[in-house]
């Protein structure tokens, strides 16, 4: 499985006369192969056992995600467990010394957000198979080595793991029986996490997905969930001492729609993300206090205290990482403070403490650098190198990510990032524009992204736009994207483009636009509607046809699915046909290439098709790209090598043709 892999013992003095210890860069290596950009990282999540003896860690392999439980004196696996395909461990967490219970999530394709199926599983150090502790497969035969008990028609996940009752964690159930199509409400229950006995605790105070906090002693105190419309958060609280559901509001000095993030019982405070702003809100006085705003951008992480009740510092994503220290005093928050002066340039970030805060897991990353862990030492104050994320990236031959801003055509500030190529002047650059899939959430960050490195390693200018309906930015920067996939979201795009053009650090005549899921769309939207501005477009598991897609879509399959679909797309047939830039292929200037999983459920192979037959139909040139056994975006890194091969081909011959030219020059290429 390789988890140990480019695990070693390189220490970093933490407190040396205040200082870092100076780091050796190494000579520039020849230009980074198109494989070391479609490689998944090595390691996800990592978290500590509560004594800080082991670490469990997620690690992708193509098309699973296993989970590993490592030693920490000599970082071997002891145990593991997943492997089946399609399927990931989602979350975990260690409920004692000895135990990890885990969640498993499927998908059938690269761009596609896992979904959770409900299930719970523990693990332990001792190597013993997996056991089944809550899901709809627990009276089936699972096919692997993990031993099922009784089913439940429901999902499952963990909100508490009661690490002072080893035996016991709380849960929150989402039962899947409904009525009348009506969304349930959800129930907290303490299970057993040794033979999945379930006992309930308390239901939650409205109907669908609810953010349940717990106080020290497992008492569940705060219940949050959009119970009345789509992104509006209503806010419950109840004590031991009155233990029904109380709605917080304005008077209470919260407000409405805000998300529990801290709770400290002993101290009678709770800490909330309200609007963009960390704040504090007291019990029994119902004191509010602000204790850090951004105005551009919601809260990014916060750091916690070592036993999780106290922030000590919350950061922010305008452009780039913006944090700022709380609790100063505090001996944990002063930690983190040195860590910073020890990772210069870096985000540097606690992943996560032992329960006595004697070890820590530290994590540093940048716009260039993919991510590196290490395991911090209290007592001997150093922090010893353990994994990286992908160690084949060198992070000095990557390129630099600035964060830019400009106005939009009715005036709205508009975020994003440019990524310029390394040892060129950034002038008339050729430049590949990049939009994210999503759209509604998904936001690109200003953190490594191989993607844009690649482009930029063939010295390609890369530009990625936060268009309006991309996530970081507020409620109302969201909403404003509502309805909007193929007019305002577009024209966001396009007036990066031409902000960039207008800097001269591109060339108006050299620009290809390229994304998937959401982005293939764009590509080819913007395409249709910007003809001018773009000389090739990749439409990468795109959806062409909005009408398809509603119909064809596994998001169509379910009421959450088709209320995410009418909300922010719509419903109306001659809107979402206006909307699709397969109406518009009269426009299109561009050449074209296509790329699509036959198995994809998200966005349809149907959609390639349709695309395909109405280029044919016009005898417009195109190349297309299809695998049999991928889904919605490609799992099998051989695959995702390809692609990106001849996708920079593609965009080197577009660029290199006269506008004329650029789309006639190029026929079809078969699929397969």
């Amino acid at each position: 499985m390789g988890i140990g892999k480019g695990a070693g013992f390189f220490a970093v003095a933490i407190f040396c006369a205040g200082t870092a210890l100076p780091v050796m860069a190494e000579e520039a290596k020849a230009l980074p192969p198109v494989k070391d950009f479609a490689r998944f990282p090595d390691y996800e999540q990592l978290k500590l056992s509560p004594k800080g003896d082991y670490l469990a860690v997620t690690s992708r392999i193509e098309s699973r995600t296993v989970l590993a439980i490592l030693r920490l004196s000599d970082l071997k696996i002891v145990a593991s467990a997943g492997g089946a395909e399609y399927q990931h461990v989602n979350s975990f967490d260690w409920v004692s010394d000895e135990r990890v219970v885990y969640s498993i999530a499927e998908n059938y394709g690269s761009l596609e957000i896992p979904y959770l199926t409900g299930e719970l599983m523990a693990l332990d150090v001792d190597g013993s198979p997996s056991k089944y502790l809550f899901g709809y497969r627990g009276e089936m035969s699972t096919g692997t080595r993990i031993r099922g008990g009784k089913a439940e028609y429901a999902s499952a996940r963990l909100i508490d793991p009661l690490l002072d009752e080893p035996n016991y964690a709380l849960i929150a159930v989402y039962p899947w029986q409904d009525s009348a199509g009506q969304i349930n409400a959800e129930t907290v229950y303490k299970i057993n996490v040794r033979n999945g006995m379930t006992t309930p605790v308390v239901s939650a105070p409205g109907r669908g997905f609810t953010q349940f906090a717990t106080d020290e002693s497992g008492f569940v105190r705060f219940a949050a969930g959009e119970y009345r419309q789509a992104y509006a958060v209503d806010t419950y609280f109840r004590s031991p001492e009155e233990p029904r559901w109380k709605q917080l509001d304005g008077e209470d000095g919260v407000g409405g729609g805000a998300k529990v993030l801290a709770l400290d019982g002993a101290a009678q405070t709770v800490y909330m993300e309200s609007g963009s702003c960390l704040v504090s809100f007291r019990f029994n006085s119902k004191v509010r206090e602000r204790l850090a705003c951004n105005p551009t951008a919601e809260i990014y992480d916060v750091d916690y205290s070592h036993d999780g009740l106290i922030p000590i510092r919350v950061s922010f994503e305008p452009g780039k990482i913006e944090s700022m220290s709380l609790a100063e005093q505090h001996p944990d928050s002063r930690l983190l403070r040195a860590l910073e002066r020890s990772f210069p340039g870096q985000y540097t970030h606690i992943v996560s403490w032992s329960r006595d805060g004697s070890k820590a897991i530290i994590s540093a990353s940048s716009d260039r650098n993919p991510g590196t862990f290490y395991l911090f030492d209290r007592q001997a104050k150093k922090a010893e190198f353990l994994l990286a994320k992908e160690s084949w990236i060198d992070a000095e031959q990557m390129a630099e990510r600035q964060p830019i801003s400009f106005s939009a055509a009715d005036g709205m500030t508009i975020y994003g990032y440019l990524t310029l190529p390394r040892g060129q002047k950034p002038q008339q650059l050729p430049m590949v524009v990049l939009p994210h899939g999503g759209p509604f959430g998904p936001q690109d960050h200003w953190f490594y992204d191989d993607e844009a490195q690649m482009f930029a390693s063939r010295g390609y200018a890369v530009l990625q736009v936060n268009f309006r309906g991309s996530g970081g930015y507020g409620k109302a920067y969201l909403e404003a994207g509502k309805g909007k996939w193929g007019s305002a979201m577009i024209g966001d795009i396009a007036a990066g483009t031409r902000y960039v053009i207008g800097k001269g650090v591109a060339d108006a005549r050299r620009i290809c636009i390229y994304g998937g899921s959401f982005g293939g769309y764009a590509a080819m939207m913007s395409a249709v509607r910007y003809p001018e501005l773009y000389r090739c477009a990749i439409g990468y598991a795109g959806a062409y046809d909005l009408l398809i897609q509603r119909k064809e879509s596994d998001t169509a399959n379910t009421r959450i699915g088709r209320d995410y679909l009418n909300f922010f797309v719509g419903a109306d047939e001659a809107e979402l046909k206006e909307q699709s830039p397969i109406s518009h292929l009269d426009r299109l200037r561009a050449a074209v290439m296509l790329v699509h999983g036959e198995q994809d459920r998200r966005v349809p192979f149907s959609q390639f098709k349709a695309m395909r037959d109405a280029l044919k139909a016009r005898n417009y040139p195109f190349e297309s790209l299809t695998y049999a056994g991928e889904g919605h975006g490609f799992y099998s890194e051989a695959h995702r090598e390809e692609f990106y091969t001849r996708m920079l081909d593609f965009i080197a011959r577009s660029l290199s043709a006269p506008a004329s030219e650029s789309a006639s020059l190029l026929p079809e290429a078969g699929t397969r």
